[in-house]
């Protein structure tokens, strides 16, 4: 499996076959200019954290330079206002019925 991941000018290639990749960045590169960066650790703003499940894809870098930039570093940072004694109920076939509630 390759996932080809295309924004613009940024290109992510990625998959369960490295011999199958460098093949396939091989053929591309004989018809476009292309740089081969090596792993992934940013793209588009995610930082991607290999683990032993798999990844990890993070914005936290991201929401730190939005909370730099819009000045709120010395605000305090608060949990989510929701009780976590909360059950939530499913009700067949009302579940969804006010779309206006999401």
């Amino acid at each position: 499996m390759i996932y080809l991941l295309v924004y613009v000018d940024d290109i992510l290639l990625t998959g369960s076959n490295s011999a199958f990749l460098h093949r396939l960045i091989t053929l591309l590169q004989t018809e476009f200019k292309l740089r081969d960066l090596g792993s992934v650790y940013f793209f588009l703003g995610i930082e991607v954290k290999p683990n032993v499940m798999g990844i990890l894809l993070s914005q936290h870098n991201y929401a730190l330079d939005i909370i730099h930039q819009v000045g709120m570093t010395s605000y305090k940072s608060i949990d989510t206002p929701l009780s976590n004694s909360s059950k939530l109920e499913i009700m067949l076939g009302t579940l969804h019925s006010d779309l206006t509630r999401y």
